[in-house]
């Protein structure tokens, strides 16, 4: 395990080897971290990667061209060693490339490269899924950053909204009691609306789904100091908040490509909501953006 540092006249990150996870987003200008540093509560980690799914697998298994294989929540990418390929002053280039470990879990021969780079006042994290196989890659991805909320110790999480850039059409998905699967039922949770109000009380049922989501930024901001954070999300379409019941400490926003398996699955890897394609020797590339202030 290792760790690597960016830095510039307005940031300073911090990312390791295990996981690909980015670590620390540290504002000099403000003094100031945002990403949550794990203690004795709450959240075990700063970020994740959900790598080739997010969310739950039903019966812990996936069926890819007619044959069984074993799967996990949120994938393996998590917990494996990232090997570097380049580190200079303005970028991180990490690779998990496939393995007889990861060929028990996701039968294709592929290159999964995380990319992080310093622009101004925002940290650029690419993702790219590269097909080294003779058959098309079909995968999901998701995020699971974790971030202070409250940001200003003092306030609380009724101090704060989630804020879209742009009205959203959102639905709510509901999730079966216990194994978290998707029911296929859904209430709409904004109409028209750019504005998710938070308070203390937020994740009192558990985590929150949501689908049809269509927007570049997505902000965690306080309605009294103004503190924020930016997550730029163009091109993921799924929604997961998580957070810990009964006081807001952190909260995870989890921008998704694919979601957990409903109930009542097919359990076909190829044709699970939300797969993406890549073709032979083509890469997919997806974008996050951070920006804090």
């Amino acid at each position: 395990m290792a760790y690597f540092e960016l830095e510039n006249e307005k940031l300073h990150i911090r990312v390791c080897s295990l996981g690909a996870e980015l670590q620390s987003i540290y504002s000099k200008e403000l003094d100031m971290e945002y990403i949550w540093q794990p203690g004795t509560e709450t959240f075990a980690h700063h970020t994740m990667l959900l790598f080739p799914n997010p969310g739950r697998i039903a019966h812990d298994r996936i069926i890819v061209g007619g044959k069984v294989y074993p799967a996990m929540m949120h994938g393996f990418a998590n917990d494996m060693e990232f090997r570097l390929v380049e580190h200079t002053e303005t970028k991180v280039l990490l690779e998990l490339a496939a393995t007889d470990y990861t060929r028990r879990y996701f039968p294709y021969e592929f290159r999964f490269q995380v990319e992080f780079t310093l622009d101004g006042d925002k940290v650029l994290q690419n993702f790219y899924v590269i097909n080294d196989d003779s058959k098309p890659v079909y995968y999901c991805l998701g995020a699971h950053p974790g971030f202070y909320c409250p940001i200003e110790l003092g306030e609380s999480g009724d101090d704060y909204s989630l804020i879209f850039n742009r009205p959203q059409m959102l639905n709510h998905m509901e999730l079966e009691n216990h194994t978290r699967l998707l029911t296929g039922n859904y209430t709409p949770c904004l109409i028209n609306e750019t504005d998710i109000p938070l308070d203390e009380h937020f994740f009192d049922n558990g985590p929150r789904l949501y689908s049809n989501m269509d927007a570049e930024t997505i902000t965690l901001r306080s309605n009294r100091s103004g503190r924020f954070m930016e997550l730029g999300i163009s091109g993921f379409d799924n929604l997961c908040l998580w957070g810990a019941p009964g006081k807001m400490s952190v909260i995870c926003i989890e921008p998704w490509c694919g979601t957990s398996d409903r109930t009542d699955t097919d359990h076909v890897w190829e044709t699970k909501p939300g797969i993406r394609r890549v073709e032979v020797g083509e890469t997919g590339q997806h974008l996050l953006t951070f920006r804090v202030g």
